[in-house]
Formats: structure tokens, C-alpha cells, sequence
């Protein structure tokens, strides 16, 4: 009789020790999984609220200028219409050309409303020139703007 109630006790021991490692391998992973939904939600909200637009239509006389061989300019204004401040400077604010990335060292970015202090206010218009080595021809170029997780497009022609 005892042998029974010891067996009965070991396998009773077993099962409340896999139990607990079952349990505790679940709290975990529901944590780790918490904490990323989390952080992705804060990544979201900051995209929404780092929210803005390209002015140009790509077509304007302006646009699209060749000072001097070979060097070009794209210039155009973007306009915060999120609903928080961004940076405005030149490291914080991706740009791309067909595809290739633009370094800070290429482009200037200065503000509409005088207020060059490195914040790009909500409604503030910034003016960003692209400084090229190369030249742009024929239509169907694509000039792309990331600034906060945000990221906006616009094809335009190379016409001078």
C-alpha cells in the first residue's frame, strides 16, 4: 500500500514540476510578444504624427535646373502636416534620387518662414536643393523623401 502512494506522490511531484517550466515559459514569450506590440505602437504613432507633403508638381520650370555642366539642382518644398515638430536638418531627412541615396553633404534644406533653428514646425515649408554631379534625363525619374518612418514620392521630368 505504501508503494502506491509513493509512486503516486513522485508522479504527483513530476507533473507540478513540468506544470511550473510549461508556466514560465508562457509568461515569457506573452511578455516579449507585449513589449514588441508596444514598441510597434509607438513606432506607428510616431509615423502618424510625422506626417508631410511634397508641394511640387515635378512639371515646373524651377524644378529641375542645370546651372552648370555637369552639375544639376532639384529643388523643391515639402510641408510638415503632421501634428508634431520634426527635425530639420540634414541628417534626419532621407532623400533619394532614381533610387540612390542623396548625403547630407548634397543637399540644403532651408526654411520658408526664416526660422532656420533646426525644428521644422507643424504648416513650416522647407525648401530642400539637391546639389547633383550627374545630369537627369527623359521623364519617369522618381525623387523620394523620408523623414520619421514618413515617406512620400513624386516622378518628375528632367527638362531644362
Amino acid at each position: 500500500m505504501s508503494g502506491v502512494s509513493a509512486s503516486t506522490l513522485v508522479i504527483f511531484i513530476a507533473s507540478i514540476l513540468v506544470a511550473a517550466g510549461v508556466a514560465g515559459t508562457l509568461v515569457a514569450t506573452v511578455g516579449d510578444i507585449s513589449n514588441s506590440a508596444e514598441t510597434k505602437g509607438d513606432a506607428i504613432t510616431e509615423s502618424i504624427d510625422a506626417d508631410f507633403e511634397i508641394l511640387n508638381d515635378g512639371g515646373g520650370s524651377k524644378f529641375y535646373t542645370e546651372p552648370g555642366t555637369p552639375t544639376a539642382q532639384i529643388t523643391f518644398y515639402v510641408r510638415n502636416t503632421g501634428s508634431a515638430a520634426l527635425s530639420s536638418e540634414t541628417d534626419d531627412i532621407d532623400v533619394l534620387v532614381n533610387g540612390q541615396y542623396v548625403v547630407s553633404s548634397d543637399l540644403t534644406i532651408g526654411s520658408e518662414n526664416d526660422a532656420d533653428d533646426g525644428v521644422w514646425a507643424e504648416g513650416e515649408v522647407l525648401q530642400i536643393i539637391i546639389e547633383r554631379t550627374d545630369t537627369l534625363s527623359g521623364s519617369g525619374n522618381r525623387l523620394t523623401i523620408s523623414a520619421k518612418g514618413t515617406e512620400r514620392s513624386l516622378e518628375f521630368a528632367a527638362e531644362t
